[in-house]
């Protein structure tokens, strides 16, 4: 049992709210959809006509709309719901912040692919799906689309939280539409100011959160091509994105293959696409034990563009030639800039499993 670290009293309340949002958020991601489905089917059961009648005619909807995630979302989502003033206390709370290292012309649509995963993708939500860190100010013309699992656009109320935050599917099909969209600025898609899209993707996803504990840099890509034979069909440029700090804010016990706890994760990301990573983060009133994620710098740096020509029916060869240049430009862009965000980052190296 570790001794707890209580935190002072005389916290400001500027601070108090930020860690009161960071809260909010963890809540929101890993009990929401669970309320809202329940919600949703008490008010269709015990709800009185009025409300039957909105889950009956909200659920048909959801039906009829529920190729939204497959189908590219719903563009950039909604800008005053990316612009709230909780988002922006949520990314003061860290601080989370955005490195440009070169410019991206908005002539061409791009694959983001960041890591690490972390336990739920804080730096990627922050810095694509909110308009707090700058993004739109730094590459002018390019419109950030942040990718999830399918199932959470058929969850009722949920599904249109994150529509409104500009996801979309992660699914192959919702990928390739987005980055085929044309790049005219007077295309109909295009008449928001922005002429191309940054569909971004968690490549390691759910197996790399199982990894997650402080300066632990293990990277699940060896065997995430997928996104390479996307990108070299649709004619994308692959861009290399690391978030310094985001294995930082939470710690889990030891789970090595081959554990109880480790056979149990695996039987649960296998079943339901979801890792139930063990994680322990801070409390409202201590640092020690809780869900909230811990106040460390969180640190995104955007890489330099890896260009395709497009071909629609790419060989193996064409897929692993491309897989090991993005490989070694991500391993090349972390040793730049881990003296930089890293404090004992001569110990600390990039582990591409």
């Amino acid at each position: 049992m570790r001794e707890i670290e209580w935190a002072p009293l005389n916290v400001p309340l500027r601070r108090r709210l930020e860690t009161l949002c960071a809260f909010g958020w963890m809540t929101l991601f890993l009990f929401g959809e669970l309320w809202m489905l329940i919600y949703y089917f008490y008010l269709l059961v015990f709800g009185g006509l009025l409300a039957k009648t909105f889950c009956l005619v909200y659920g048909a909807f959801i039906y009829y709309d529920r190729k939204a995630g497959v189908n590219g979302g719903r563009g950039q989502g909604v800008k005053w719901f990316r612009n709230l003033f909780c988002w922006k206390l949520f990314q003061t709370y860290f601080p989370a912040k955005l490195h440009k290292t070169v410019d991206l012309p908005a002539d061409r649509n791009y694959i983001f692919a960041a890591f690490p995963h972390g336990v739920l993708s804080t730096g990627t939500f922050l810095n694509f799906a909110t308009d707090t860190t700058g993004f739109y100010k730094l590459y002018p013309g390019i419109r950030t689309r942040p990718c999830t699992l399918n199932f959470h656009f058929v969850i009722p109320f949920f599904r249109e939280i994150i529509l409104s935050w500009g996801l979309a599917s992660c699914a192959s099909k919702s990928v390739k539409a987005m980055l085929t969209a044309s790049n005219d600025p007077h295309h109909e898609t295009n008449r928001d100011g922005y002429t191309s899209n940054a569909v971004v993707l968690v490549v390691g996803g759910a197996a790399e959160s199982l990894h997650c504990r402080p300066n632990n840099y293990r990277l699940v890509l060896k065997n995430r091509k997928g996104f390479c034979k996307v990108a070299i069909q649709s004619g994308a440029s692959v861009v290399p994105v690391i978030h310094f700090g985001e294995v930082d804010l939470f710690d889990q016990p030891p789970n090595p293959p081959g554990s109880k706890l480790r056979n149990f994760q695996e039987w649960v990301k296998n079943t339901t696409g979801i890792a139930p990573a063990a994680f322990r983060g801070r409390g409202f009133f201590q640092y020690t034990y809780g869900l909230i994620p811990r106040e460390r710098a969180l640190n995104t740096v955007i890489g330099a563009p890896l260009h395709t020509k497009k071909n629609e029916n790419p060989t193996q060869a064409d897929i692993d030639d491309l897989h090991a240049k993005f490989s070694k430009a991500l391993v090349d862009l972390f040793d730049k800039h881990k003296p930089k965000f890293i404090e004992d980052y001569k110990n600390v190296k990039i582990v591409l499993e």
